[in-house]
């Protein structure tokens, strides 16, 4: 192995010292760049505005017509559908198959024009995970619900609120021979808040040989049970009326009103909220 000398050992050292006098000052800079460089924001990456969604009142439900179409290749799909929108407070059109000759995404379609967008966002709450399709030769505000091969139904009912005596008419019929029992049961359920319709006997001609019977549609079923608190051993009858009414037809075994201080209170009525819907972001 071969031995530095003095002078080669000298010339390494001189060496060494020079590399580290131009080295350490470059680091500092380049390091001192760089944080300037950070705190100035010319590393950031760049910034992208955030689009948010719009929201707006939503339309009446009974301000549009909603068509329901049937594309699942199943018989009676689209009825319950077209039912249940109605009950929910929409105004429903036509009922039928789907004539598009196309394939129709499996979750179900909603197709609208331009003046129909808002109405198809508020159908879209109640059809969760069907597609929004615009046609462009739609000029009104009608919305199509199609339903596909792997349709799952609507979106739940939220609960509905407690019926209330002045929301719904009350029918008050006297099928016995005691006079006056319509007038003055239906004079006695007005001062408990209730809307006065007809006092009559039964133009069903019906004859109640018990105490009562409280005869109502699908719609007023909860305005039925209301009533029932009103009028012990009545029983409940359901009819095919469309609306929201009532009947009490007083019987043979009428033993007057419950007492008012009996009856369950009615809950506090819900704040009013107001139906929105959500514009999304233009992609």
């Amino acid at each position: 192995m071969h031995q530095l000398t003095d002078a080669e050992r000298m010339r390494r050292r001189r060496r060494r010292r020079v590399t580290a006098f131009v080295t350490f000052p470059a680091v500092l800079i380049a390091t001192a760049g760089v944080g300037s460089a950070a705190g100035m924001g010319w590393l950031d990456a760049p910034q992208r505005d955030t689009c948010q969604p719009t929201v707006v009142p939503a339309p009446a439900r009974a301000s549009f017509a909603t068509n329901v179409l049937n594309a699942s290749g199943k018989s009676g799909v689209a009825g319950p559908v077209h039912a249940e929108l109605g009950k929910r407070g929409f105004k429903v059109g036509r009922l039928g198959n789907d004539t598009e000759l196309r394939a129709v995404t499996p979750e179900g379609e909603i197709r609208y024009g331009r003046k129909g967008y808002d109405q198809a966002l508020l159908i879209q709450q109640q059809v969760p995970g069907a597609r929004m399709v615009e046609l462009p030769e739609r000029f009104d505000t009608v919305v199509d619900v199609v339903i596909g091969t792997d349709f799952r139904g609507l979106a739940p009912r939220p609960p509905r609120p407690p019926a209330r005596p002045g929301q719904f008419t009350l029918n008050v019929y006297n099928t016995t021979y005691y006079e006056n029992l319509a007038t003055n049961t239906m004079n006695d359920m007005v001062r408990r808040g209730f809307k006065q319709g007809g006092v009559s006997a039964d133009p069903q001609k019906s004859w109640v040989t018990e105490v009562a019977v409280i005869r109502y549609g699908e719609n007023g079923d909860l305005n039925a049970k209301l009533v029932q608190q009103h009028v012990p051993g009545s029983t409940l009858l359901r009819d095919d009326r469309k609306d929201a009414s009532v009947d009490l037809l007083l019987g043979m075994k009428w033993k007057g009103l419950t007492p008012q201080d009996q009856v369950p209170p009615i809950p506090p009525e819900p704040p009013k909220v107001v139906p929105t819907v959500s514009r999304p972001c233009a992609s």
